[in-house]
């Protein structure tokens, strides 16, 4: 994490963006771990033999920039084109709103919508292998991580993106959607599964991230001893536009009503 924010902070604060830590001047170290172990904090911390003098207004700005920066990063990489775009709205209002900040910063690019693109896709081209470092313990010790101070709002990564991030080709995180499908294989420990999507009458890795599978004679397990189909909620993962994994978080058995209207519609 700190890597990739040390890439964002030398491109905000010095208009140059790498990867090569012997050009930063301004590091970011991690702090010790809170008394439940959850929370990690980074630091800025200058590094430089020289004391650089920043205008204020870059001070002042930095936390917002840095944060929305490292969301249009992480939604770039999950292929969340939409999602990517809100975030670039952000640092854009951010630049219109502040009129110093606009004028005197980066020459003015801030307020254009395509230069921001550009800086995050140079961001991620940069930074790909510490992105694919950052999920480590998701799927591991947590299911998901939040990444910034505002609680309301965080970059959320979760077991999905936590999949694309590591991925060494381009993959993409889906809108959760409802499949009907049958399980054919299911390990309660760890929550992987294989499903067949009916609809493509194909088999697919899975992971039940849903807490009712830790439950004896939860519905998954008894989906997969009867053979029937679950109507199930869950987040894919895409490849090439077709469905690569299912992270599935919610599971009912699916009714007769519903295999005919299936049925029909096929």
């Amino acid at each position: 994490m700190s890597k990739v924010a040390n890439s964002i902070t030398h491109e905000f604060f010095f208009g140059t963006i790498t990867h090569d830590p012997r050009s930063y001047q301004i590091r970011f170290c991690v702090g010790p771990s809170r008394a439940n172990g959850l929370i990690q904090e980074l630091f800025a911390v200058l590094a430089s033999g020289q004391f650089p003098a920043f205008p204020p207004i870059l001070i002042q700005v930095a936390k917002p920039f840095i944060t929305s920066t490292f969301e249009a990063v992480i939604k770039t990489v999950l292929n969340r084109q939409s999602e990517t775009s809100r975030a670039i709205d952000k640092i854009h209002d951010l630049a219109v709103r502040n009129v110093e900040f606009a004028s005197q910063v980066h020459k003015g690019h801030m307020r254009d919508k395509a230069w921001l693109k550009r800086m995050v896709e140079t961001l991620v081209r940069e930074d790909r292998a510490p992105l694919r470092q950052i999920p480590d313990p998701i799927g591991r010790t947590v299911r998901l991580m939040e990444v910034g101070e505002d609680r309301s709002s965080p970059v959320v990564i979760d077991e999905p993106a936590a999949e694309v991030l590591r991925a060494h080709e381009p993959m993409q995180v889906g809108d959760v959607a409802e499949y009907d499908v049958k399980i054919e294989g299911v390990f309660k420990t760890n929550g992987a599964c294989r499903v067949r999507l009916l609809d493509e009458d194909r088999i697919v890795p899975g992971k039940i991230t849903d807490p009712a599978l830790e439950q004896p004679n939860n519905v998954y397990t008894a989906a997969l001893n009867a053979g029937v189909v679950l109507h199930v909620t869950a987040k894919p993962v895409l490849k090439d536009g077709q469905i690569d994994r299912l992270f599935i978080s919610h599971a009912e058995v699916s009714s007769p009503d519903r295999s005919r209207r299936r049925r029909s519609a096929a």
